[in-house]
C-alpha cells in the first residue's frame, strides 16, 4: 500500500438576499477569503427599476468602508492604492458588476459596496461583501516514512485567483503529477501537486518542502521527514592468520541498516 504524505499551503460562503429583477437590490457573498499576493474574485450581480426603459450605458463603481474608490469606469477617480489593481470582469450591461483584485496585501482587507450609475439614476446598493486576506498556510501530516519504499507526497495549494495558477515546485527529485482540478472551498480554489519518490535514510530528519510562486508573493509549505529505516540481522565469520594462529574462529553479528 503506498504511503500518503499531504501537504496544505491554505469558508463557508453565505449570500445576501439575491438581485430581483425590477428592484434596486444586488447580490454578492457577504465575505471572500483572498490569499495575500494573489488576486481575489468578488462575484456580483445587480438590478435596478427599468420603468420600461432600456438602459446601455452604466458607470460602475466599487468603494472600500464608504470612501476609497477601488473601481470606477473612470479610471482616473481610483484611490492611488488600488490603481491598475481592479478590473470590472462583469458586464454592466448583463447586471453584471464583478470585481477582481490583482496582488491582494493585508491592507486591502475591508467591507466594499457596489454603485451604479445610468442616464436617470445614481444608486448605492446597501449590500456589502467584506474582504479576507490570508498569508500563508501550511499544514503537513506528520506521517513517519519508510526507507526503501515509494511515497506519495501532495501539496495542496490554497488560492484565490482560478485565473492565475501558482507555478509550484519541489525540493525533492521524484515523478511529479499534473495538478488535479480546483476544488471550492468557499472563495478558495484548492489545486493538489503531486510528487512521488523513495525516501532513504540520509533523508531522515531533512525538509520536504513545496514552493508555491504566485504573482508579487512565494510561498513554501515544509514536512520534516521523519524516515524509517528497515534492519535485518545478518550472521557472517571472520577468519585470519591471526584467528587461526590461536586456532579459533570467532563468529559476529551485525545488523544492517537499510
Amino acid at each position: 500500500v503506498e504511503n500518503k504524505l499531504k501537504l496544505v499551503i491554505p469558508h463557508k460562503r453565505n449570500y445576501t438576499s439575491p438581485a430581483n429583477a425590477g428592484e434596486w437590490s444586488a447580490k454578492m457573498p457577504e465575505s471572500v477569503v483572498g490569499l495575500s499576493g494573489s488576486c481575489v474574485l468578488i462575484p456580483c450581480t445587480f438590478s435596478y427599476p427599468e420603468n420600461e426603459k432600456t438602459y446601455t450605458e452604466f458607470t460602475g463603481i466599487w468603494y472600500k468602508e464608504y470612501s476609497a474608490v477601488v473601481y470606477n469606469t473612470d479610471t482616473s477617480k481610483i484611490a492611488g492604492s488600488f490603481k491598475g489593481r481592479t478590473s470590472l470582469i462583469g458586464d454592466l450591461r448583463q447586471n453584471d458588476c464583478s470585481l477582481k483584485i490583482n496582488s491582494l496585501s493585508s491592507s486591502d482587507a475591508g467591507s466594499f459596496m457596489f454603485r451604479t450609475e445610468m442616464k436617470y439614476f445614481k444608486y448605492s446598493y446597501g449590500e456589502k461583501v467584506s474582504i479576507i486576506v490570508k498569508g500563508k498556510r501550511n499544514l503537513f501530516n506528520k506521517k513517519e516514512v519508510t526507507s526503501g519504499k515509494p511515497v506519495t507526497a501532495t501539496c495542496a495549494v490554497s488560492h484565490s485567483c482560478p485565473s492565475d495558477l501558482p507555478k509550484v515546485t519541489w525540493s525533492h527529485h521524484g515523478k511529479q503529477s499534473s495538478p488535479s482540478q480546483p476544488q471550492n472551498h468557499g472563495q478558495w480554489k484548492l489545486t493538489s501537486y503531486n510528487l512521488t519518490f523513495t525516501p532513504s535514510r540520509e533523508d531522515h530528519n531533512k525538509h520536504l518542502s513545496c514552493t508555491a510562486e504566485f504573482k508579487g508573493k512565494t510561498l513554501t509549505g515544509y514536512k520534516t521527514l521523519k524516515v524509517k529505516c528497515k534492519s535485518a540481522i545478518t550472521e557472517y565469520y571472520l577468519t585470519g592468520p591471526l584467528l587461526n594462529y590461536f586456532n579459533m574462529e570467532k563468529k559476529y553479528t551485525h545488523q544492517l541498516i537499510s
